[in-house]
């Protein structure tokens, strides 16, 4: 799974959501494939190039968009 499309799930779900519902819609989306396992493997590298930024959110981990991906 690409940075792009965890990315577009990000935004599909408002531009803020914790891990475990971007997990969710990622194989929601792409189902039968193993691609959510790298969910959170993508939304650090969107981290280091600064289109998200890690909160928390309700307890939880959750991620926000702070930038667009390019």
């Amino acid at each position: 799974m690409s940075q792009k499309e965890v990315y577009d799930i990000l935004k599909e779900l408002g531009g803020e959501a914790t891990t475990k519902q971007i997990k969710m819609k990622a194989r929601e989306k792409f189902p039968g494939l193993s691609l959510y396992t790298y969910v959170t493997n993508r939304l650090h590298k969107l981290e280091k190039n600064g289109c998200v930024k890690k909160i928390i959110k309700d307890g939880e981990i959750a991620w926000k968009i702070i930038a667009e991906y390019r």
